[in-house]
């Protein structure tokens, strides 16, 4: 369908065009359209990125000096497209054209089935996200090996739909019978129920508690948990791990480092030491070094890590957490931020060390690759770290550049992309990115992440809920998408604040 004609100067990145009488209902921001190139006459494919309106018997310039009521502005106005130049059409891609393109060539709606070929993926290896914003019946794929060894980030405001789209991409997933593991602070995830798939559910409290082996911990994640610990203290529960615990002990938890430190604060005391297992040269040399308080304190903090239930000598088997056609959502809604931090890197960590294993090794049980979806991940692996060190960053920012070769993908969610690790962003090759309004957040965008354009950043203010701009390496041609609607339950939805109080109102008036 020809619906303009292309005006002015015209260059190799793009051009403008008039519209035709009647066809204006078919020219909008993001439409795609199409031109012949001059000399090969190769259908040359664009999109419409600015719509200016002239009139040339009212410069610009006299608008400021005239009453606009009393002037007819009909006779001599007209609308002119501008069109961003994406290719034409090359074996598996776009290629820019290399010749012109001639100043009164007839522009014509962009064929469905080009944008079908242009798009087109394996779908039994593809994930099904949406339609392109102005052709539904375009259906948009991004490739799930490259989302996964690539790693991805879905990026935008709060209320864009950034974790629904998250929902989509694990049903996608799932459909596949992968292994998908989601750190949710939020419960957002804990709902999803899926008729085919296994979804399991962990908490920091009641019955389905996350247990995690004390024996991984090391002595930053015990500093991490015990914000108030002291220099002395500090010191001797790292000499009590690494020279008593591990080498006396194949396995130990919190009950035997509280047992090892009632030996100390004993021998200290002057009293018997009775100890099979450890050696009582170790116990005294080690009393000699601090004070009654320091020791007593320290047991003191033990044992306020024991009573959260979650650091066992046993953690919860890496298999039930990690499983071929399963959901596993860790809910950190009752956990405070140093808890998430330590329970994101701890299981991380034993998720890529053991894939490590097995693909370098051969050995262990982690055969299934696994996607993990950070939410709210500017807190867990942020960009700096003045107040305190944020102990999930450093294996985050390991999967992210060491996970591809061993199968662990990962997915960074935030809605403030420029309070995120630039190295870790950067690695992210997928961007699906939803409405930002955040001058900074977009130049961030902008400086961290290389298929990100400025015609990219200059479109995610306009963007409507539920959109995205899907760009990077799961996908052969950026393009605004509108996010399919979900088949699973939607979690952290706005509340409806009227409908609370008129509720409330009406049970006052009722009781």
């Amino acid at each position: 369908m020809e619906i303009g004609q292309v005006i002015g100067a015209t260059t190799l990145r793009g051009f403008r065009f008039v519209i035709k009488e009647g066809m204006e209902e078919y020219v909008k921001r993001d439409e795609f359209v199409s031109v012949k190139e001059a000399v090969t006459g190769n259908d040359i494919l664009g999109i419409i990125k600015e719509i200016t309106i002239s009139n040339e018997l009212l410069p610009d310039e006299f608008g400021r000096d005239l009453r606009l009521g009393d002037i007819v502005l009909n006779e001599g106005e007209y609308p002119v497209p501008t069109v961003k130049i994406l290719g034409y059409e090359h074996e598996n891609g776009l290629e820019l054209p290399r010749y012109g393109i001639k100043p009164g060539s007839p522009v014509r709606l962009a064929n469905d089935e080009i944008l079908k070929r242009i798009l087109k993926q394996d779908e039994d290896k593809a994930a099904f996200i949406g339609t392109i914003s102005t052709r539904e019946r375009v259906p948009v794929y991004v490739s799930i090996n490259d989302i996964i060894s690539r790693h991805c980030a879905v990026l935008a405001m709060t209320g864009a739909g950034k974790s629904y789209t998250v929902g989509v991409l694990i049903e996608e997933l799932l459909k596949k019978k992968g292994s998908v593991v989601v750190f949710d602070p939020h419960g957002e995830y804990k709902n999803i129920k899926f008729n085919d798939s296994t979804t399991k559910v962990y908490g920091v409290k009641g019955e389905h508690r996350i247990k995690i082996e004390t024996t991984s911990l090391r002595i930053g994640d015990f500093s991490n948990l015990i914000p108030d610990i002291t220099d002395p203290q500090r010191d001797l529960l790292d000499e009590i791990i690494n020279n008593l615990a591990s080498k006396f002990y194949e396995k130990y938890d919190l009950g035997i480092i509280r047992k090892i430190l009632s030996l100390i604060y004993d021998a200290k005391d002057g009293k018997e030491i009775i100890s099979d297992e450890l050696p009582e040269t170790s116990i005294k040399e080690l009393s000699k070094r601090v004070g009654l308080s320091t020791i007593g304190a320290l047991m003191r903090r033990i044992d306020r890590l024991s009573r959260m239930g979650i650091f066992e000598m046993e953690g919860t088997p890496l298999e039930e957490i990690v499983s071929g056609n399963q959901l596993t959502v860790i809910d950190l809604s009752d956990a405070d931020e140093r808890l998430s931090e330590t329970i994101i890197a701890a299981i991380s960590r034993k998720i890529f060390e053991s894939r490590k294993l097995y693909v370098k090794d051969g050995e262990g049980s982690s055969r299934i690759p696994t996607f993990l979806i950070i939410e709210e991940a500017h807190n867990f692996a942020p960009k700096s770290m003045e107040d305190r060190r944020i102990l999930s960053k450093s294996i985050l920012k390991k999967i992210a550049r060491e996970g591809r070769k061993f199968g662990v993908g990962l997915c960074i969610v935030s809605q403030r992309p420029n309070k995120l690790d630039a190295d870790i962003l950067s690695q992210c090759n997928t961007q699906i990115i939803m409405k930002i309004v955040n001058p900074s957040d977009q130049e961030y965008i902008r400086q961290s992440v290389e298929s990100v354009t400025e015609d990219v950043v200059r479109d995610l203010p306009s963007l409507s809920r539920g959109e995205a701009i899907i760009s990077g390496s799961a996908i052969r041609l950026s393009v605004p998408v509108k996010i399919r609607e979900r088949t699973t339950s939607v979690g952290g939805e706005d509340i409806d604040i009227v409908g609370e109080w008129r509720k409330n109102s009406n049970n006052l008036q009722t009781g």
